[in-house]
């Protein structure tokens, strides 16, 4: 069984129930939340600014808010790494998970979008 909950004052009774009622050898995890959904929501607002906005490379190709969330990643300092594509027809970037970024980071992200999509003529609304 797997039990995955937001601890809020008004369940954690019930979680902590559920946590001695587990039996021994059950593996318990608590995870922080690495980022704030007003910031997930605020990211994705930004990266649609910019899909919808922004021509990019040689041949001025619209690209996916989420292909821009990479690009974004990257430009901010975070690991590139690739691995051969599965077809052997070029590669495919690894890596580029926003989830795992914690509140410091994912604010950079979020500068960095900010930031490079202004300098390219990004109007972000509000």
């Amino acid at each position: 069984m797997r039990l995955t909950r937001t601890i809020t004052e008004t369940n954690r009774a019930e979680l902590m129930a559920a946590l001695k009622a587990a039996p021994i050898g059950s593996v318990f995890e608590l995870v922080d939340d690495p980022r704030t959904l007003a910031q997930n929501r605020l990211m994705w607002a930004l990266l649609n600014e910019v899909s919808a906005q922004l021509e990019w490379g040689p041949d001025k190709q619209h690209y996916e808010p989420e292909d821009w969330k990479c690009a974004f990643m990257k430009a901010a300092g975070h690991k590139l790494r690739f691995m051969p594509a599965l077809d052997g027809n070029g590669v495919v970037a690894l890596g580029y998970r926003s989830s795992r970024l914690f509140k410091e980071e994912f604010a950079d992200l979020i500068e960095t979008i900010y930031s490079q999509g202004l300098q390219r003529g990004v109007v972000f609304p509000g």
